[in-house]
């Protein structure tokens, strides 16, 4: 540990070679788990796409580490957590495992099943091990676990209260049996099961061993030091910001219904070492499930802050302690019972992560992000293999859209959606065809689909699929078509993109919201074309050889080139700068003054009415019967 850590520590109990072996040995800890649920699971959106998530609690519970997880499960996963230890207070025993994933018990939405085992050692009970795995299937109306046409609680899947599976290490087979007997996919959900529960026990071995190592009061100690060093480091990058009250709005696209252009609107707070975000006057609730959950508020809040501090400083209990969000109930950020919350981890919730970077663009210019992709183009597949007769599903990752470029740096290809920042995984091309009836025609970056800037956004990606052994149910449960990633300090926005379904034989289209539920036939082929991040800062600022490369690589057009950063190029395949033009073309555009943040108004993007050809349709939240 460096030494900033022994500066900072308090106490006669402290030592810092202690401190830093106990901080390794936990995050050791939650990457054995990590690694363990990836080896074992069976379905490619834990095995593969890996979008899970393994931490470790004390028995409060507070949050003492969390290692390469995805940010929207363990911003809140304390919250459903700490739900199971209130319905169980006071019969939580030694080899018992409990499971939920009902929205309004804490979780962030029906299809993330958090799995947790109590740690005890020396008569007592010190820990949580935990995992929160997002499961292809939860029983609801569509095969999926994210249906945005969910109308209901009882439409969206089987909700779980927190329950015990196991009681004092016998599992109980009738709960478990229950479970799997509402699901579409029952085989491969038992091994996904038992992949977190293999994930949970592997932690719970491991945490005996470091307090055999050490004995319980001194390992709970060095939890206390853990979780106040971040504390105290998180509290002086919170004063670090001016004090002062920051607002800002976007737009969802739609709320899976009828209603478009959803209003998401924050007001940031920071008070000395304290964040207040607030999104009162945000739109109400929707009556599809494009809604948030309480958990996914906190996440929402809490994301944008976790990257702006050093990132050496452990995301646990001690930083979140300093972000308090509220979201009022009834509104599209905090659904009220029953309303269906499937949707709740990536829409409209990667839209008020959007927003929150939207209004401290002010505050903090050097450390926000431009706008990122919002799951828009991350469909799940399902249909019945004709060649066999047996279902299959899937959820890619591989149409997911870039990432929003910062001071210094450009954005990530494939971020796929700001709940995950960049911690799901794309299929192998090669995997995917051996698994599912599918076969991929192209996938590549496409060109100016990013915001451009000093630096900028991640390229977006067109990605064609063909079904090939019978007709494809396709669920696509996104944002940001045409309300695209904003742009920063001057940056430009992403394109916004698209999906469609085209018949091969004639070329006619069937243009899809972000949300939708649809058929791919035989003859037909679905083309997804995601938006590339949001740029930052003005484009004229951008070095020209970097513009050049931009170009040479196919990522940038020569016409934005010349028209937006003010690069003129030969036509050579290895273009060369024309510098008079260069410097003339770029004084043109400096009389240009930019806006802090674009866009200012909704559904800006022109994607859709640029691409779509007479004779195509365009269907808004569409479902199939």
């Amino acid at each position: 540990m460096t030494a900033p850590v022994a500066q900072t520590a308090r106490g006669a109990d402290y030592d810092p070679i202690t401190f830093s072996v106990m901080l390794s040995r936990f995050n050791n800890i939650a990457n054995e788990m990590t690694l363990t649920l990836e080896y074992t699971a069976w379905t490619s959106i834990l095995a593969l796409a890996r979008d899970y998530s393994c931490a470790i609690y004390d028995a409060v519970p507070r949050q003492i580490c969390m290692f390469d997880a995805l940010p929207i499960h363990t911003t809140s996963m304390h919250l459903v957590l700490a739900e199971m230890h209130r319905a169980f207070e006071g019969d939580v025993h030694e080899g018992d495992i409990f499971m939920c994933n009902a929205p309004y018990r804490g979780n962030t939405h029906v299809g993330d099943v958090v799995t947790a085992e109590p740690v005890f050692a020396e008569g007592r009970h010190l820990f949580w091990s935990v995992t929160k795995g997002h499961q292809l299937d939860v029983g609801a109306i569509a095969p999926s676990s994210i249906v945005p046409g969910a109308k209901n609680v009882w439409q969206e899947g089987l909700h779980i209260p927190p329950l015990k599976i196991y009681d004092r290490g016998k599992p109980r087979e009738d709960v478990i049996d229950l479970y799997l007997t509402n699901l579409r996919y029952r085989d491969l959900l038992h091994g996904d099961l038992l992949a977190q529960l293999g994930s949970i026990g592997k932690g719970r071995a491991r945490l005996e061993e470091l307090v055999s190592d050490y004995g319980a009061d001194e390992v709970l100690t060095y939890v206390d030091h853990i979780i106040d060093y971040a504390d105290r480091r998180m509290a002086e990058e919170v004063r670090a910001i001016p004090d002062g009250t920051y607002t800002a709005e976007a737009w969802a696209d739609s709320d899976g219904a009828d209603s478009v252009n959803i209003p998401i609107r924050v007001s940031v707070t920071v008070d000395d070492d304290m964040v207040r975000v607030d999104y009162t006057g945000s739109g109400p609730q929707s009556p599809s499930g494009v809604n948030g959950t309480f958990a996914t508020s906190q996440g929402a809040a809490a994301i944008p802050f976790m990257y702006y501090i050093d990132p050496d400083i452990p995301h646990n209990h001690g930083c979140f302690k300093h972000i308090d969000a509220y979201a009022p109930e009834g509104t599209i950020c905090n659904a009220t019972y029953p309303a269906a919350t499937c949707c709740a981890t990536t829409c409209p919730t990667d839209t008020m992560h959007d927003v929150v970077n939207k209004a401290m663009a002010a505050a903090v210019p050097d450390k926000v992000v431009a706008g990122g992709a919002r799951a828009a183009n991350m469909p799940n597949w399902a249909g019945i293999d004709e060649r066999t007769g047996e279902p299959w599903a899937a959820m890619f990752f591989n149409n997911g859209g870039g990432a929003g470029a910062c001071k210094g740096t450009d954005g990530w290809p494939i971020l796929a959606t700001l709940a995950a920042m960049g911690g799901l995984k794309s299929l192998v091309i090669e995997q995917l065809e051996l698994l599912y009836p599918l076969l991929a025609l192209e996938m590549e970056a496409e060109p100016d689909s990013m915001g451009m800037g000093e630096w900028i956004g991640g390229p977006g990606v067109r990605w064609v699929l063909r079904p090939i052994a019978g007709s494809a149910e396709v669920v696509t449960f996104g944002d940001g078509q045409q309300n695209p990633p904003h742009g920063v300090l001057g940056g430009t926005m992403g394109i916004g993109g698209g999906q469609y379904v085209e018949v091969e034989s004639t070329g006619r289209r069937r243009y899809v919201s972000a949300t939708g539920h649809y058929l791919v036939g035989p003859g037909e082929v679905r083309v997804g074309v995601s938006t590339g991040g949001g740029g930052y800062g003005n484009p004229i600022d951008r070095d020209p050889e970097q513009v050049r490369r931009d170009v040479r690589d196919g990522l940038v057009t020569r016409e934005t080139a010349a028209a937006v950063c003010g690069v003129v190029l030969s036509d050579d395949w290895d273009p060369v700068i024309d510098v008079a033009a260069t410097e003339a073309r770029r004084a043109e555009l400096a009389k240009v003054e930019r806006p802090m943040v674009e866009p200012t108004a909704p559904a800006a993007s022109t994607w859709l009415e640029r691409d779509m050809r007479e004779g195509d349709e365009y269907l808004l939240n569409p479902t199939v019967a």
